[in-house]
């Protein structure tokens, strides 16, 4: 897959950002799309993606990465909104719910049953483990952060347990 990497504007801090994830995706992205097309058992159907970088939180469609954070994060932001592109692409469905943040909750539920997974096969625990906890820490509205809610219930089940849940996805 390719992906171009481009900043919003010519400020400095967007096109550094393009630079660092096109880093990113030159040394890793063979491994990032593997991890993530074993552990979901999807394949990208994309293969050609251009990718924003800009001053706000990211978003997959269009692919909109932020900017301002560590290359820690970086990486574990890509890794996420790729795994939102392949669910989409795989027409994945997720159960409909109105009120207020629950599209937020309802739309990682299924990314956070394989995120947590291909984080550790890619980086390891302890960065699977930061990643979780600058994902709740997102949030900063007045009530219970959706993320919150959809990796606790994500990390609430054993490996197998979260493949068995995410299959339920597939159907």
């Amino acid at each position: 897959m390719i992906i171009k990497f481009y900043p919003e504007s010519d400020n400095p801090v967007f096109e550094k950002a393009a630079r660092e994830y096109a880093k990113i995706w030159q040394k890793e992205g063979d491994r990032i799309v593997t991890a993530i097309e074993q552990i979901s058992g999807l394949k990208f159907i994309e293969k050609y993606i251009n990718a924003l970088s800009y001053g706000e939180i990211s978003y997959s469609r269009p692919l909109q990465l932020q900017s301002n954070i560590s290359l820690p994060h970086k990486r574990g932001t890509l890794v996420h909104e790729l795994c939102h592109r392949i669910l989409v692409a795989n027409k994945i469905k997720w159960e409909k719910l109105k009120g207020k943040n629950a599209f937020y909750l309802l739309s990682h539920k299924p990314v956070d049953l394989i995120l947590y997974d291909i984080w550790m096969k890619l980086y390891g625990e302890e960065f699977a483990r930061k990643e979780v906890k600058y994902e709740i820490n997102l949030w900063n509205e007045k009530d219970v952060s959706p993320y919150k809610i959809a990796w606790d219930w994500a990390l609430g089940m054993t490996k197998e347990q979260r493949t068995e849940e995410f299959k339920k996805y597939l159907k």
